[in-house]
C-alpha cells in the first residue's frame, strides 16, 4: 500500500493533479483461472481477454494482477504499471475523448513503473539498443494487442515501448512532454518514426561508451 500510494502521488504530480478523484481498486489472484474470471466480471462484454503472458490488466477501471509468489518486486512493478495506465487513461484519453494509443501509454507506463530504470542500471537497456538497432522492426503504432504482435520471436514489444518512453522522457522537459501528450496530430505522426528515432538517439549515445 505504501509503494502504490507513493507511485500514485508521483503520477498525479506529473499530470499536475491533486487527486485521482476516487479510490483505485485492485484485485489480486493466485492462479490464472481466477485472474480471467475476475476480468470477465468487470470487463465490458466486447473486450477481448488478455494474452496468455499477461500478468496485469486494467479492465473496467480496476487493476487485476496475477500474483507471482516468487517475485514480489515484479508484483510491485505490475501494480505501479497498471496504476499508471488508469491515471493516463483518465487525464489524457478520457479528457480528450480519444481512443487508446497503445504505444503511447505503454511506453510511459514502462518507464514510470521503475522497470526501465532498473535495466538501465544493470546495462540491459544498452544491450537492447544494440540488439534492435539494425533489425527491421514494425512501426511502433502498428503494435496492438488485437493484432497479437506485442511479443513475437523477433522482438518483445514491451522492450521497444521502454526505449520509446525513455526517449520521450530524456528529450522532452516535463512541461513540453505534457503538451505533447495532448497533441493528437503530432502523436499520430510520430507513430511512424519514433521507434527509429529513439533507437538512433540511444545508439549515438552509447556507441562510443
Amino acid at each position: 500500500m505504501q509503494f502504490s500510494t507513493s507511485k500514485l502521488k508521483e503520477y498525479l504530480s506529473f499530470f499536475s493533479k491533486d487527486s485521482y478523484g476516487c479510490k483505485i481498486k485492485a484485485s489480486f489472484m493466485l492462479n490464472r483461472n481466477d485472474f480471467l474470471e475476475r476480468i470477465k466480471t468487470v470487463a465490458d462484454n466486447n473486450l477481448s481477454l488478455p494474452p496468455i503472458w499477461a500478468t496485469g490488466c486494467f479492465y473496467g477501471g480496476e487493476i487485476q494482477i496475477l500474483l507471482d509468489e516468487h517475485n514480489y518486486y515484479e508484483n510491485f512493478c505490475t501494480l505501479a504499471h497498471e496504476t499508471f495506465h488508469l491515471v493516463f487513461n483518465k487525464f489524457i484519453y478520457e479528457k480528450n475523448k480519444w481512443d487508446r494509443i497503445v504505444w503511447l501509454d505503454e511506453s510511459l507506463a514502462g518507464n514510470f513503473d521503475g522497470t526501465t530504470e532498473k535495466i538501465i542500471k544493470s546495462g540491459e537497456f544498452k544491450e537492447l539498443i544494440f540488439k534492435y538497432y539494425s533489425l527491421n522492426l514494425p512501426k511502433i503504432e502498428d503494435l496492438d494487442f488485437s493484432k497479437d504482435n506485442i511479443k513475437t520471436s523477433e522482438y518483445n514489444g514491451y522492450e521497444l515501448f521502454k526505449i520509446v518512453g525513455r526517449f520521450l522522457l530524456e528529450t522532452k522537459p516535463k512541461e513540453k512532454l505534457y503538451m505533447y501528450l495532448n497533441n493528437l496530430s503530432q502523436i499520430k505522426k510520430d507513430g511512424n518514426t519514433i521507434l527509429k528515432d529513439s533507437l538512433k538517439y540511444f545508439y549515438d549515445k552509447y556507441k562510443n561508451c
